[in-house]
This record gives structure tokens, sequence and C-alpha cells, in this order.
């Protein structure tokens, strides 16, 4: 992503924690597979934004997805499979693209369900990475799903002094009853029209550090998703 930019690079400060910035030979963001020596589960692929806020007019940061379903069993081939409308429930684990586990199955209290056929509406990726993943899966399925924002991009992240005036914008607009203010973790919308994260502010030494990179850069999340049950929905059997 490009972002041009009134204030300069905070060159001397370092990619946050967990995130990689590009070495001389550029590294292609890692993509997960069904298998290595297998073609007969091609992976699909998509393009979507997260962390919009039409409120904020934060376009939000195009993301990357890619699913590659598992095999199904060959005695579970003829079980069902879900149709748009069903309500399914998942499983799921996420780990970085390093190996370090976020969260396993177990450690889920209860199955994620959603209705297939209708995580469009929520415009987030991953659900509609999800979405994508169980259809055509049967019940035990399994299959992964990889989330990428590409490189990190250290020219990204900038320090800025609080009397900028990109800073007095950003707290003018943001110092609105619902909403929040200017904060570290917020995601904002610069006056060139990228999104950006603040990372870190400091009343007291006078300056932002705002992070123009995906907040996925550099460091991929990988999700194994595993299909636990499918119902009918009965909503759409009292529509009938």
């Amino acid at each position: 992503m490009r972002c041009a930019s009134a204030f300069a690079p905070a060159a001397a400060v370092p990619a946050p924690r967990g995130r990689r910035a590009p070495s001389r030979a550029a590294r292609a963001p890692a993509r997960v597979s069904a298998s290595s020596d297998s073609d007969d589960s091609p992976t699909e692929r998509f393009t979507a934004s997260m962390l919009q806020n039409v409120r904020q007019k934060v376009t939000g940061f195009e993301t990357e997805m890619a699913i590659s379903k598992l095999p199904t069993e060959e005695e579970k081939a003829a079980g069902r499979k879900p149709k748009k409308g069903d309500l399914v429930s998942i499983l799921f684990s996420a780990q970085t693209e390093e190996g370090e586990v976020l969260q396993g199955m177990e450690d889920m209290e209860e199955a994620l369900t959603f209705e297939v056929g209708g995580a469009a509406a929520m415009g987030n990726p991953l659900f509609l990475a999800f979405d994508a993943a169980v259809q055509g899966m049967v019940e035990g399925d399994q299959a992964l799903v990889n989330a990428s924002g590409g490189e990190y991009n250290p020219d990204l992240l900038f320090k800025v002094p609080m009397e900028h005036p990109e800073i007095l914008r950003l707290q003018e607009e943001l110092d609105q009853p619902g909403k929040g203010g200017l904060h570290p973790g917020a995601t904002v919308a610069l006056s060139n029209g990228n999104p950006a994260v603040i990372r870190e502010m400091s009343d007291e030494l006078g300056f932002v550090m705002i992070d123009a990179n995906h907040p996925f850069a550099g460091s991929d999340l990988q999700f194994a998703v595993k299909l636990v049950g499918i119902e009918d929905n009965p909503d759409l059997e009292e529509e009938a």
C-alpha cells in the first residue's frame, strides 16, 4: 500500500512486536494448502476489507484470504453438506505464521454457529472465509484459512508531533459523541484516504505513533476450521 504523507517515517522506531520488516529479498505472503503434493483441493482466494468504519469514514485494510479444504474421509463423503440458509457450527484454532498458537479448538467454550451464505452482511473477511470454507464440507471435515496483510513496511510507521495538523484534525474529528476519541488501538482515516492504527500516544512526550501497515502485515494469521454441525434453519422453516 502506498501512503503519501506530510510527515516523515519513524525510521528509528522498531516494527511492532510479532511483525517482521521485509528483508532485501521480499518474501511472498505464506499460503496454507491442503497438501503439498496434491491438487485435488485447489486454494480459493479473495480479497476483502477489514476494520472498516463508515461512520468514521475508514475504508478498512484490504486483506487477502486463502482457503484450502482438507480431503473428506471416504466413508463420510456421502454425508450431508451445508446449503444456503442452513445453520452450521464450527470450531477453529488460530496461530501466527511463526507457529505461535493464539487459540486452540479446545479453548472454545462452545462452537460458533452461523447461517450459511449470510456472512456477506457482516463485511468481515474472516467470517466470509469461514462461510466459504464450510460449503461442500461434511461434518468432521476441516479447512485451512490464511489471512494476509502482506509485508510489513517500516516506512509506514510514523512518529508524529501532537501539534501536527493531521493529529489536530483527527482529534477534532474523533472528539465527538459515540466516536471514542483518539486513543491507542483506534483505527483512523488519514487525510490521504488510507486507514491507519494509532499504536501509541504520549501527552508527556508530545507524540502519536501512527501505523499505516495492515494489522496482519509481516505475520499472517492461520486458522484451522472444523465443521461440527449442520442443521435446518428454523426461521426459514417458519417462512416456508
